[in-house]
Parts: C-alpha cells; sequence; structure tokens
C-alpha cells in the first residue's frame, strides 16, 4: 500500500477529474486534515506536474489534471484497489474469528457501529456463528437500513441493550488502526475491534461457552 499522502492525493485527484473548484479549506474538509496540511498537498501536487491550477480571482483557484496527473491517478488506483482486496480478506478472517470468540463467550446481541462494506462483511461471521444483529450505529447514513435494521445515530449508542458493538469504521489512512473511533463518538465499554489488541484479546470479551447454530 502507499503512504498516507499519496492515498490524499489520490483524493484529491478523484476530486479534481470531477470538479476543478478547490481550495484549501475544501481539500481540508473533504480529506479530514488541517488547511495548513491541504495547502501543503495541494502545493507540492502543482509543483510534481500533477496538477495545473488556474487563478479565476482572488477567492477562486481552480484545479485541472495534467497528463501526468492522469497517469498518476490511475497507477494509485490500482496500488489502492490491490491493497483494498487484501484488507478486506484479512477483516473477513479476523471478523468470523472476533464473531466465534463472542459467540463462545456466551454474548448473543450485538450491535454494529457503521454500515458500510466492511459491516457487511463482518455480518457474514454474524450469521455463521448464530449471533443477532439488533442494532445499528451510522451518523453518516443514520434513518437508512442495513439488513432490515434501521440506521441509528451514534448517540442512540447508550440506549442499546447490545451486549457488545463490533466497530466496522475505520481510518482510511491507517486502516488497521487499533482502537479506532470516528470523531464524535465516545467510548464505550462493549466496542470490539476487528483489528488491533483488542479484537487479540479473549479476556476482554464476557465468560462462558457455546457453540454456533
Amino acid at each position: 500500500m502507499g503512504n498516507r499522502h499519496e492515498l490524499l492525493e489520490l483524493e484529491i485527484l478523484k476530486h479534481v477529474e470531477q470538479s476543478p473548484r478547490l481550495n484549501n479549506r475544501v481539500a481540508a474538509r473533504k480529506l479530514g486534515v488541517s488547511v495548513k496540511l491541504a495547502h501543503i498537498i495541494l502545493k507540492k501536487m502543482v509543483s510534481k506536474g500533477l496538477l495545473h491550477v488556474k487563478k479565476e480571482h482572488a477567492r477562486r483557484w481552480d484545479y485541472f489534471l495534467t497528463p501526468s496527473g492522469i497517469s498518476e491517478k490511475t497507477r494509485l488506483t490500482y496500488e489502492f484497489l490491490d491493497f483494498s482486496m487484501q484488507f478486506y480478506r484479512e477483516a473477513r478472517r479476523r471478523s468470523a474469528w472476533l464473531c466465534r470468540t463472542l459467540a463462545e463467550s456466551g454474548v448473543k446481541q450485538i450491535g454494529f457501529l457503521g454500515s458500510g462494506e466492511m459491516a457487511e462483511i463482518v455480518y457474514l461471521g454474524v450469521v455463521e456463528w448464530g449471533l443477532e444483529l439488533t442494532d445499528v450505529f451510522d451518523d453518516a447514513r443514520a434513518n437508512g437500513t442495513l439488513l432490515g435494521r434501521t440506521i441509528r445515530p451514534a448517540s442512540n449508542i447508550s440506549d442499546s441493550r447490545c451486549e457488545k458493538i463490533i466497530v466496522c469504521l475505520y481510518d482510511k489512512t491507517h486502516p488497521k488502526t487499533a482502537s479506532y473511533l470516528p470523531q464524535g463518538v465516545s467510548a464505550d465499554r462493549r466496542f470490539v475491534w476487528i483489528f488491533g489488541a483488542e479484537s487479540e484479546s479473549p479476556s476482554l470479551l464476557r465468560g462462558g461457552r457455546r457453540k454456533p447454530k
């Protein structure tokens, strides 16, 4: 996998391909970084010849992909696609282990924090080991549905009666970060992670054993 800056550059290249309208603040918001870092990244991409910038006026700077930018976007897309396939295969293996450990520890009802592709992968382990998915939380998709369950805001987690909550979200720039939580979500003793030390420690899960259905 490429480094963090390469991933940020890829996000910029994809944005510029769709729209030339971009500035430091928009880039910072899109990338989840500081305005200062966004400025450094854009400046570096222009100096590398990946982007051409056209100043319309003091408050508007339009960015366009150069031929080198198009080539670099293609290269990075394939590189991160290859990483994604490896990442999701490992996530499937680890999440199956986690669901098995939960089931054998006597846990029956679980929730998900996150409702994207990772949640769908984890659900395979939920079914395999006879767990019951009772709640799904995701601020970005609140009031939508996942697998027939209404997606609720993360602020509702404290009201949930599920025994464990599997965190199905991750930092895209550091996907295997231990104990990752998105901004604005408070820690909860029921959280368990697919990656990181917590997922390797059965002692953090409740005792007892049972076989899958």
